[in-house]
């Protein structure tokens, strides 16, 4: 009696198991993704290793746009399903892991007929992959002043520019019956040539015309390494004259606009190839309108990342005097890097405020303040007496550095393990988390240690 029980159970078991089974499915051919969800993540505590539920758990979070756990069922249900690495070769690319989205898409692509009709697509899919994984090894390192969110109707109001840089002006451009696009005029300085953004059969172009006496010039195509058959827009130029800005969504494109660079050379009397300015500035989204304030040290653009339709982020940056990389073995704290997630925070002002940052820029020596004694506060390294004393500033300011990027570093583990969906994947960020805290307290220790080996050489070196 006692084993048609549990003999009666265990087939009331299996029924009920191959019931919820078939309303999973059910529910998931009827694209209702999030019950479908709930039903399969029933399954998969009673079978967590089945490809088959693992594979369509995988595809609900990938529908419910719940890319990391998406990525991890794919994982975890093998390679039974094929199509698990077309899923997986888009997740990674959207994550900004390229490299191995290089590696999914390939795996793909092996399993396709020579004639399948997909194959040119991947083949594209790869060659963007491969792009963004070469950008990602030169994510620059950029100290952010300010970040606002505006309407992009009349985003370039909030770019804090002088009169000094030209003049900018945003109007609309009717492509077609259904799509308006923004039309871009930049005036250089001297008011006498215009770079601008138009349309010839329905396509985004950047044209340029010189002012001639009272009237102006027919306009010419700017050129045809810039202007391709995609869209080109958001012109803008350089005090310099040479190095032209603007945004295209060309094969060289990450996704949507992206952000180029070229420089015209007069000597063929053209402009060289341009170049994807790369992350952080350059996203999935549409990144446009670089412009660059060489005399103040500041610089703007535009993103839409994250963002929701008719809404732009603006940031203002300190542009390097020359490209500085993120140099770091920890590939998350890049990606954060690279996502605009973690970067450096500037406490350097904005044009409202142009001649304080104009005469802080301009002056010769590197301007501080630090308390030697109580009656004593240097302003200006060159100040300090003591040569072992400037040596021990430049250690301190390594120490300093060390912290700030250690810092960087926490915050990024942190983002992770606050969007980890599951505890096995928090058990796994926590001990970098661990780390990283001890480490910052010992670098802050270091760092008090190196004040007050410096204070006290200086004060050595003034009493004697």
């Amino acid at each position: 009696m006692k084993f048609k029980l549990i003999f009666f159970l265990l087939l009331l078991s299996i029924s009920v198991f191959g019931q919820r089974a078939v309303e999973a499915d059910a529910l998931f051919n009827n694209k209702q993704y999030a019950k479908a969800r709930g039903m399969y993540e029933i399954l998969l505590k009673q079978k967590p290793n089945d490809a088959k539920y693992n594979f369509r758990y995988a595809q609900c979070c990938y529908e419910l746009k719940d890319a990391e756990q998406a990525i991890l069922h794919f994982e975890m249900g093998g390679s039974k399903f094929p199509q698990r690495d077309m899923y997986l070769g888009e997740l990674y690319f959207t994550t900004y892991r390229f490299d191995k989205s290089v590696m999914a898409y390939q795996s793909y692509l092996a399993t396709l007929k020579p004639d399948d009709s997909k194959i040119q697509e991947l083949q594209s899919k790869i060659a963007k992959s491969e792009r963004a994984a070469r950008l990602l090894t030169k994510v620059e390192d950029v100290a952010i002043v300010d970040s606002i969110l505006v309407d992009k109707t009349d985003f370039l109001r909030f770019y804090k520019t002088s009169s000094e840089l030209g003049t900018i002006h945003q109007s609309l451009l009717k492509l077609n019956a259904r799509q308006t696009v923004d039309k871009i005029t930049y005036t250089t300085q001297r008011k006498d040539r215009v770079y601008y953004s138009d349309s010839i059969h329905g396509q985004v172009d950047l044209f340029t015309s010189y002012k001639l006496f009272d009237t102006w010039s027919a306009p010419v195509s700017v050129s045809k390494v810039i202007n391709t058959s995609a869209n080109e827009n958001y012109p803008f130029l350089l005090l310099d004259g040479i190095t032209l800005y603007f945004a295209s969504d060309n094969e060289n494109s990450i996704g949507g606009y992206d952000i180029f660079v070229t420089r015209y050379t007069p000597s063929s009397d053209s402009f060289l190839t341009p170049e994807n300015v790369g992350f952080p500035f350059n996203s999935m989204a549409n990144d446009y309108m670089m412009v660059i304030d060489e005399q103040h040290k500041l610089g703007w653009f535009a993103t839409d990342r994250n963002q929701v339709a008719g809404k732009v982020m603006i940031y203002t940056f300190v542009p390097n005097e020359s490209t500085t990389i993120v140099r770091s073995e920890d590939k998350d704290y890049v990606r954060a890097v690279a996502l605009l997630k973690s970067y450096r925070k500037s406490s350097k002002t904005t044009l409202e405020n142009a001649q304080t940052t104009k005469s802080h820029v301009e002056k010769p020596n590197k301007q501080i303040e630090f308390i030697v004694n109580d009656s004593t506060v240097y302003t200006h390294l060159s100040q300090f007496r003591c040569s072992d004393a400037l040596q021990l500033w430049n250690e301190k300011d390594k120490v300093a550095a060390d912290l700030k990027l250690s810092k960087d570093k926490l915050d990024a583990l942190r983002l992770r393990y606050d969007s980890a969906q599951t505890p096995d994947e928090r058990s796994v960020i926590a001990p970098g988390i661990g780390e990283l805290e001890s480490k910052n307290i010992e670098l802050e220790l270091l760092l008090k240690k190196k004040i007050m080996e410096l204070r006290n050489a200086e004060n050595a070196f003034l009493k004697k």
